[in-house]
């Protein structure tokens, strides 16, 4: 299963620099989705990593416009990584979430 999350990660990152020069129907949803499967092999200290890594760039990826030549496709980059983090983010509160609740009933 590593393998597959592995595979996972690195379509999304691929599809994240893609994605950045050529327009691709419903990109974001595919990047959630691969940001969630890559992270369901995470332990919890590096699903924190990517949590504030989640945060970080949903707030800042649009600032590395003011780089001249190269900051809009950068922004764009790391926009669509962002998207992908989130997804991941979200598939760890949900994992979280899921072994908190099996640990309280199932004992």
């Amino acid at each position: 299963m590593d393998k597959l999350y592995a595979l996972a990660r690195l379509i999304g990152v691929v599809l994240a620099i893609v994605a950045a020069f050529v327009a691709i129907p419903n990109v974001a949803l595919a990047l959630l989705i691969l940001g969630a499967i890559a992270a369901v092999g995470n332990d919890m200290d590096r699903n924190v990593k990517l949590m504030i890594g989640a945060v970080v760039l949903t707030l800042t990826a649009k600032s590395l416009e003011a780089v001249p030549a190269v900051g809009v496709p950068l922004a764009a980059i790391f926009t669509n990584v962002g998207i992908a983090f989130v997804g991941a983010s979200v598939m760890a509160i949900t994992l979280l979430i899921v072994n908190r609740v099996r640990a309280d009933w199932v004992k």
